[in-house]
C-alpha cells in the first residue's frame, strides 16, 4: 500500500497538568534527535494511575495546542479526551499503528519502575520503540533510547508551587490564574 502520510511518529502522552517548559524541552529534543516525521502529543483524559487531574482535559488540550504551534510537525491529539475514562497507552498506540509504520513512545524516567504494570505491557512493548526522557541522568535499561532533558521540573511540583518562569509564555497568565483560583478553592 502506498501511503502519503508520515510513516514514523513519536507519541508523547501524559497529564500535562499543567504543561511546562520541561514538556516543551522533551518535544524539541525528540524532534531534533529522533528519526520521525511527526510528534503527537496526547493529553490523557485521566491516567489509570491517578485519581484525577486539577485542570479539566479540554483546557489542558487547548494549552498544549497553544504552546506547540511553533512547529507543524507537532500535532496535539484529543483521542484520549474524546474517549473519556482512563487512558491506556496500548489503545492509543493501536489507533496510531493503523496509520503509521513506526512508533516511538516517549515516557519519563519516573515511569520505568512501574512500566511492567502498564495495561497490556507485553503487547505495547512489541509495538513501540521506547524513548525515555531523563531529568537527572538516570540509568536507562538497554534497548531504550535516552532523551536527556536538563529541566528538573514536574507538573506535580508546579501544582504545589507555581513558578511562572516554568510555564510557557503563551499560556502563562491562563495557567497562573487557573491554578491560583483552583488552589484557593481547595484550601477554603
Amino acid at each position: 500500500m502506498n501511503r502519503t502520510h508520515p510513516k514514523k511518529i513519536a507519541i508523547f502522552g501524559g497529564s500535562f497538568d499543567p504543561p511546562h517548559l520541561g514538556h516543551l524541552e522533551v518535544i524539541k529534543k525528540a524532534l531534533q534527535s529522533l528519526d520521525i516525521d511527526k510528534l503527537i502529543v496526547v493529553p490523557a483524559y485521566i491516567s489509570p494511575f491517578k485519581k484525577g487531574h486539577s485542570a479539566p482535559p479540554q483546557l489542558r488540550f487547548e494549552w498544549l495546542k497553544k504552546i506547540t504551534a511553533f512547529d507543524p510537525r507537532i500535532e496535539v491529539s484529543d483521542i484520549e479526551i474524546k474517549k473519556g475514562g482512563p487512558s491506556y497507552t496500548i489503545d492509543t498506540v493501536n489507533h496510531f499503528s493503523e496509520i503509521f509504520d513506526t512508533i516511538y513512545l516517549i515516557i519519563g524516567a519516573d515511569n520505568l519502575e512501574s512500566l511492567h504494570r502498564w495495561h497490556r505491557f507485553d503487547e505495547l512493548n512489541r509495538k513501540v520503540k521506547w524513548v525515555v526522557a531523563t531529568r537527572n541522568g538516570e540509568k536507562i535499561p538497554e534497548g531504550f533510547i535516552r532523551l536527556e532533558v536538563k529541566m528538573p521540573i514536574s507538573s506535580t511540583k508546579l501544582r504545589r508551587n507555581i513558578v511562572p518562569e516554568w510555564i510557557p509564555e503563551p499560556i502563562r497568565e491562563e495557567v497562573l490564574q487557573y491554578y491560583s483560583k483552583h488552589t484557593k478553592e481547595n484550601r477554603d
